[in-house]
């Protein structure tokens, strides 16, 4: 009698472990995939992108339990460094960078991370991402095309930054422009006096062979044509040939 108790409470037992709902082990990944399939939650790059706009570093944290590559991008080609850096995001990219998330990564139109930042001109953020890219290895000379942004749109500031991290303030882009031809030919008198104090060539013809003060005059910007000719700038000859030709 006493066994036939003893068995029924063994079944019993039985009976209400395998009646319980599972307990997810946060150090299996198998486990927090079950529990996500179970929450019906769909274990993609897209979601955990979503996540990362609506900073849920909780569900990410899930994810990352269940052994998800956190650089993977969404079906857009943004992954979450990119969708973070470009909204400012920092507590976000502060936490995938501390989950092993990489900056040297590009963006949905392919751009590099870095370069969209510049663009977006938020300061910590691109302090943020030359850090990383520095604790990966990235050298300094990849930063060029950082650089152009930066003068294009002037952006003092984040030469300023870029500078200090390293990157090349002369370098020539693929149309035959430098960044001090951009600072100028857009205007841009800071971005301009920014480069010039830093010691850039300001007589470095362009790929058509104009000068920086050809650029200056062709446009009319007296106070950058002013400021030009007082570092030494000159026009080409070129350019007066042409400019007695219109």
């Amino acid at each position: 009698m006493k066994k036939k108790i003893l068995a029924l409470c063994a079944a019993g037992l039985i009976f209400s472990l395998t009646g319980c709902e599972e307990t997810m082990d946060p150090n299996d990944p198998q486990s927090v995939r079950r529990y996500l399939t179970k929450k019906q939650i769909g274990f993609t790059p897209n979601q955990f992108v979503s996540y990362a706009v609506n900073s849920d570093t909780a569900k990410m944290t899930l994810f990352l339990q269940a052994s998800f590559e956190i650089d993977q991008p969404a079906d857009n080609g943004n992954n979450a460094v990119a969708i973070s850096a470009n909204k400012g995001n920092m507590m976000v990219l502060n936490y995938l960078f501390d989950h092993g998330a990489k900056a040297n990564v590009n963006n949905g139109n392919g751009e590099p991370v870095i370069d969209n930042a510049v663009m977006m001109g938020n300061k910590e953020v691109v302090v943020r991402i030359l850090d990383q890219l520095k604790k990966e290895g990235v050298e300094p000379q990849n930063l060029a095309t950082a650089v152009l942004i930066a003068a294009k749109t002037g952006k003092a500031d984040m030469l300023e930054v870029l500078a200090n991290a390293g990157a090349p303030l002369e370098n020539r882009s693929p149309d035959g422009y430098m960044p001090i031809h951009w600072a100028v030919k857009s205007g841009n008198y800071d971005a301009m006096m920014f480069l010039i104090n830093k010691g850039v060539d300001v007589n470095a013809k362009c790929g058509q062979g104009y000068s920086v003060l050809d650029w200056a005059t062709n446009e009319g910007y007296t106070r950058l044509i002013k400021a030009l000719k007082k570092a030494g700038a000159k026009n080409t000859p070129k350019y007066k040939l042409d400019s007695r030709g219109k």
